[in-house]
């Protein structure tokens, strides 16, 4: 063989090895972070408010259901793990009101934050049965984000 095509094949073998490892080291599955500070305390101890903000981490293990007789969806999870957006929409107007229902956390780590923007607004009490926050003269990107560190939890929520 000449030196031309041993580059070449060189070159086709260098590629198919970065786009395999890429492959590989991009569909690695997120672990989850275990429960560090006791069965009753629920306050996150991995996941900082700078990444609910950025969403700089994946999410699994979410339950989402529907109940089309009462128009609400229910999120729980035994094992959840992660930063998950439940809501978000750009909202100008005079008044942006959430109620969340339910919020009822047994085991893990969990967090559900209200963020206008870049900037976290309204944490909601966990092991609430109602909760309404009401965000005057919204202006910009409204979200409902959720963090947990294998959290077994359940909760709704409705705009009003």
């Amino acid at each position: 063989m000449n030196e031309k095509i041993k580059k070449i094949i060189f070159g086709i073998g260098a590629v198919v090895l970065i786009a395999v490892c890429g492959v590989w080291f991009l569909s690695s599955d997120l672990e989850h972070i275990e429960d560090t500070n006791g069965a009753d305390n629920f306050s996150l101890q991995t996941i900082t408010d700078s990444n609910i903000i950025n969403r700089d981490i994946g999410a699994m293990g979410l339950e989402k259901s529907t109940d089309s007789a009462f128009n609400t969806t229910t999120y729980s999870s035994n094992k959840f793990t992660g930063v998950e957006e439940i809501f978000g929409e750009n909202i100008w107007g005079n008044r942006f009101e959430i109620t969340v229902n339910h919020a009822r956390v047994d085991s893990g780590n969990f967090k559900i934050v209200l963020l206008e923007d870049d900037k976290i607004v309204h944490e909601f009490t966990l092991n609430e049965l109602m909760q309404t926050y009401v965000l005057e003269n919204p202006n910009g990107y409204i979200s409902l984000r959720i963090a947990g560190e294998s959290a077994d939890f359940m909760f709704d929520y409705h705009i009003n």
